[in-house]
């Protein structure tokens, strides 16, 4: 089987008329990992797969937008069905068990909300681990936060989601390779960031399709995208690219 990934937000945070944040559903022959869980990922998730049915979520960085809809999930764990193994794994970044329970606080005046119904680990970047048939390699990126790219391997098979970066060379070397780069791609154009490459957060479809070119990557899907017409962004990402590239429409599946 490989790796099948099932696009279930595709939307920058600013959610794009009937879309979703952030959500990535990957499915290999034994294992069901969803990575980022932003507003409106959690409905979309229960079309394909139940929560208590995952074996992890995968954070790739604290913005709310990527993972605000753990909290939904808590709720169907809590009080429709806990987890098969009890508490579902959840991998956040460093920091990540303090900043959920911070915001476990703010909404019901409870920092172990999300760790009842949560198994929270802290991943490190540069480690791997194994989820099942699913290497899990974590890859440190530049964001305005501290954020990771992640790369999954299965059966031969390779997916690299970017999480939210801008151009850099540890995205690229993340991708190396890969059959799949699911990308961001949230700006228009570069002056809606920082001049400075160092301290922006996000890439346009051309940057993301040069980087995924120098990576060696097959093929390039583009998430994390403003709506609006998207011919022209998508006429340069493939002139820079050279290879298959779209962006990824959510509610369809890509075998990897």
């Amino acid at each position: 089987m490989g790796l099948l990934l099932t696009e279930l937000g595709a939307s920058p945070a600013f959610v794009n008329p009937g879309g979703a944040c952030a959500g990535h559903l990957v499915r290999s022959a034994e294992t069901a990992i969803l990575l980022d869980c932003g507003f409106g990922a959690a409905g979309r998730l229960r079309q394909f797969v139940e929560p208590w049915d995952l074996d992890a979520v995968v954070i790739s960085h604290l913005h709310a937008d990527h993972f605000m809809d753990l909290v939904p999930i808590r709720y169907g764990l809590k009080l429709v069905r806990p987890h098969k193994l009890g508490r579902l794994p959840l991998l956040v970044p460093p920091g990540g068990s303090a900043h959920l329970a911070g915001v476990g606080r703010a909404l019901v005046d409870d920092p172990e909300f999300f760790a009842r119904e949560f198994d929270l680990r802290e991943y490190r970047g540069g480690v791997k681990l194994a989820m099942g048939d699913v290497e899990l390699g974590f890859h440190p990126v530049q964001h305005y936060i501290p954020g990771h790219a992640l790369r999954l391997h299965s059966e031969g098979r390779v997916l690299v989601y970017s999480g939210d970066a801008a151009p850099c060379r540890q995205l690229e070397d993340a991708a190396r390779g890969a059959h799949v780069l699911l990308c961001e791609s949230a700006l228009l154009d570069v002056a809606d960031d920082e001049p400075d490459p160092s301290r922006r957060g996000h890439l346009t479809p051309a940057e993301a399709a040069r980087l995924a070119r120098a990576a060696g990557v097959e093929r390039l899907l583009l998430t994390h995208a403003p709506a609006g017409p998207r011919e022209e962004r998508l006429r340069a990402a493939r002139e820079a690219f050279g290879g298959e590239v779209e962006f990824a429409e959510e509610g369809r599946s890509y075998a990897i």
